[in-house]
């Protein structure tokens, strides 16, 4: 196996999961997990997808409300 390097905290590793959001290369200390409703034909389930740091629904959101509070005030 090639070895492949965590892309946010640069540790060399044989095993990195992607982020499903970004396609970032995450190691197993670096990669966080959001839960997700999967919806087929005949059933209806929950599963966790690896995302990385930056892709997490809080730090969006920061993000975001960061972005809206600037445009009202003209920052």
């Amino acid at each position: 196996m090639s070895v492949v390097i965590c892309d946010s905290c640069g540790r060399e590793s044989e095993d990195l999961r992607q982020c499903s959001v970004c396609k970032k290369n995450l190691c197993s200390d670096c990669a966080r997990y959001m839960v997700v409703k999967r919806k087929t034909i005949y059933k209806e389930f929950e599963d966790s997808i690896p995302v990385c740091k930056d892709c997490l629904p809080t730090t969006s959101l920061k993000k975001k409300l960061v972005d809206i509070v600037d445009a009202v005030l003209g920052r």
